[in-house]
């Protein structure tokens, strides 16, 4: 069991990441998350904002961190640049933390919808249901809700069909994961968390 850090923007990444970074390391994960707005103590900035996030995954003892952020209307990659950069610095203060990073475009939900078998599956749709693609819609949060919406698990809580959706997810059927950040959060993952779950 990896117990790691999840920092993000809310409580759909709080509930979805985990269970990525568990299909991407084929292994359990036990989750500690935390929303980026409740690390205001450490100042303006996702640099601060992370290195204060690592030094909390430190003193509590946990393997590792896992910070993504949602790209939104930031200009390209900022956050991300910023994160990455602050996590250079820390390692050259300290012994490094396995440290995951990753910047979903539009947000997280593109990374679900990118894998149609997986909505289908998790909303129990027709094998033939049409999934929109990331690439028409600039609002993939409102496509999954819509779906949602109009699926027989539409009383059910969304955070659990997204849930459901990440724990089928494959990234081999994310076709356009590399305009979403997913392929760099999978790399990431692996490279950081990967060894991790091989010594565990």
């Amino acid at each position: 069991m990896i117990r790691l850090l999840f920092v993000g923007d809310g409580e759909r990444d709080a509930a979805t990441n985990p269970h990525l970074v568990g299909r991407l390391v084929s292994s359990p994960i036990e989750p500690r998350a935390i929303p980026w707005p409740r690390l205001n103590q450490a100042g303006r900035g996702y640099d601060r904002k992370l290195l204060f996030a690592l030094h909390q995954a430190r003193e509590e003892g946990l393997d590792g961190v896992v910070a993504t952020i949602d790209q939104d209307k930031s200009p390209g990659r900022d956050r991300l640049r910023s994160m990455e950069s602050a996590r250079v610095r820390h390692r050259e203060t300290a012994a490094p933390l396995p440290t995951a990073l990753g910047c979903a475009d539009p947000h997280a939900e593109a990374w679900l919808l990118d894998d149609p078998v997986a909505v289908r599956m998790a909303l129990r749709l027709d094998t033939h249901a049409p999934i929109p693609t990331v690439r028409k819609t600039k609002n993939p949060k409102g496509e999954i809700d819509a779906l949602h919406a109009g699926s027989a698990r539409s009383s059910e809580s969304i955070r659990t069909v997204l849930v459901d959706i990440a724990r089928s997810l494959d990234p081999a059927r994310c076709q356009h994961a590399r305009e979403t950040g997913f392929e760099h959060f999978t790399k990431e993952v692996k490279d950081e968390i990967g060894p991790l779950a091989r010594a565990s």
